[in-house]
């Protein structure tokens, strides 16, 4: 099976708590609430692959059904090709977790002899143990400090060693959820770098990386999945989330002309169908940047060129601008909460 994920009508629905009053007169009925909704995915092995999504939006719910966590209400979720329901126990050997706010280390032991607990509790022993232990402080880049006790670990640290301890049973898969939140930019990047550029290109491994943070998402994913109130909005490749937009092409274009008739001329633009935003004057005071969006499918940047350059503008670049991962991400779930309303 080439796939590291693979889930289908994936569903999870909780029970609402209730109110005293409400089981005294209600006794028999229930409420549930949707976690997740005909969740279908196919995520590659070898790849970074995020869980992009708003506070709420499903991810960790997701992520801990595949962990065996908690179980599905419906559909299937496969894990290296193993069911996790039906083969839990053979979804778990292949799996890591990591999670950002860590614990359940023991303040008073090193960051050694913490490993060395979960080792045990993952069924490794001696030589094995000692062996993994040794590797995986070296993959995380803590061979100066595995023998510090944890409380004088800082932040950065600290989640080296979460994901450490999820790399002791040598997993081909492994889950992070949120690993760099609350960390400062330039821990949080030394995390990235150890997660993209070791854990995956180096050493093989697949990674499924739940976010909101979308800068983040810009610079780790191979594929990205948007998840928006337990629904899946978009999965495919990073380089062809550009696909999903209809519309909405920016470019900035370099003109020169006096202020003024630019300010004239923008009335005009805006009934072709472009947004039109004046930069900052560059170089001289009758040279500007133009950011220009189109508002619609269709709308073609050479007739807003020809109505420029008609009035007596003359233009001197014009580029085009690939949207952001921010930028999709937005303008696919406004797109949905129109829909929805």
């Amino acid at each position: 099976m080439n796939h590291a994920i693979e889930t289908l009508d994936l569903g999870k629905r909780y029970p609402v708590p209730r109110r005293y009053r409400d089981l005294l007169l209600r006794p028999f009925s229930s409420e549930r609430r949707t976690a997740l909704e005909g969740v279908s995915l196919q995520l590659k092995k070898g790849e970074l692959a995020g869980l992009l999504g708003r506070n709420g939006a499903g991810k960790t719910t997701l992520i801990k059904i595949l962990c065996t966590l908690v179980l599905p209400s419906s559909g299937q979720a496969f894990v290296n090709g193993y069911d996790v329901v039906r083969d839990q126990r053979a979804a778990r050997r292949s799996i890591g977790f990591v999670v950002s706010e860590e614990r359940s280390f023991y303040w008073r032991l090193t960051g050694r002899q913490n490993l060395g607990f979960f080792a045990t509790l993952n069924n490794l022993s001696g030589a094995e143990r000692d062996t993994r232990i040794r590797k995986v402080i070296r993959l995380v880049g803590l061979e100066a400090h595995a023998d510090r006790m944890f409380k004088d670990y800082s932040s950065g640290m600290k989640q080296r060693l979460a994901i450490a301890r999820g790399l002791l049973t040598d997993p081909e898969i492994l889950f992070l959820d949120e690993p760099t939140k609350s960390l400062d930019p330039l821990i949080a990047r030394e995390v990235r770098d150890l997660i993209k550029g070791v854990l995956v290109s180096d050493q093989g491994h697949s990674a499924i990386l739940a976010t909101n943070n979308l800068k983040e998402a810009e610079d780790l994913f191979d594929h990205v999945t948007i998840l928006d109130e337990g629904r899946v909005l978009a999965s495919r490749p990073r380089s062809e989330m550009r696909a999903l937009l209809s519309g909405g092409d920016n470019h900035r274009i370099r003109v020169r002309t006096a202020r003024g008739e630019l300010e004239r001329l923008l009335p005009s633009l805006g009934v072709l169908g472009f947004e039109v935003e004046i930069a900052d004057s560059v170089e001289s005071g009758d040279r500007h940047e133009l950011q220009i969006t189109s508002t619609a499918e269709g709308l073609r940047i050479s007739e807003l060129i020809e109505r420029m350059v008609g009035a007596g503008i003359e233009v001197e670049s014009c580029v085009a601008l690939e949207p952001t991962l921010d930028e999709i991400f937005t303008r696919i779930v406004e797109r949905r909460t129109r829909d929805a309303a």
